[in-house]
């Protein structure tokens, strides 16, 4: 399709699996940042499930402002601590950690709609457009008003009151000049 892709990651499995599929591959810790990164190099940088991991992204967010071009985008994916179920759990006291999901034993940082959008501002990026992902708890709806309408009841949900209802909130945000 025309689109160059370059992969970063610690683990050499993975960077082995997706050699097949990018351009270049780069293997480093991000925690210390990609100071391998080119200098106006990339239309755009994508971090899914990637900045709750990193114990302080500064440098991180800095090395992929630095590597985008001028009108370069940033696509942040992240879960939701503010998650209405995961709300629920903290408020019974439940705090377990997880293989996956939003209580992953390797989160080291959660993140919110308001505190993402900061970071992201505080590091040089103009939010452009973010989007929360999931569900109102209606059980057996779907039965009564149909898959399909069940669907835009969560959608605009998740429009009023993303920081309740979104259980992964997506962020595009542009190199500020």
């Amino acid at each position: 399709m025309g689109v160059q892709v370059d992969g970063v990651s610690w683990n050499g499995d993975e960077l082995a699996s997706a050699q097949a599929f990018c351009h270049k591959v780069i293997q480093c810790d991000v925690n210390n940042g990609i100071p391998d990164l080119m200098p106006h190099h990339y239309d755009m940088a994508i971090c899914s499930h990637l900045l709750e991991h990193i114990a302080y992204p500064k440098k991180l967010l800095a090395d992929i402002h630095r590597a985008l071009v001028p009108d370069g985008h940033l696509l942040v994916v992240i879960p939701n601590i503010l998650f209405w179920r995961d709300r629920l759990k903290l408020m019974r006291g439940e705090w377990n950690y997880e293989q996956t999901g939003t209580f992953d034993y390797t989160h080291v940082r959660w993140y919110t709609w308001k505190t993402m959008g900061t970071l992201l501002s505080d590091n040089g990026f103009e939010p452009k457009l973010s989007k929360a992902y999931g569900w109102i708890p209606l059980p057996g709806l779907k039965w009564i008003i149909g898959t399909r309408n069940r669907a835009r009841i969560n959608d605009l949900a998740c429009k009023i009151l993303p920081g309740f209802f979104g259980e992964q909130l997506v962020f595009l945000a542009q190199k500020s000049k």
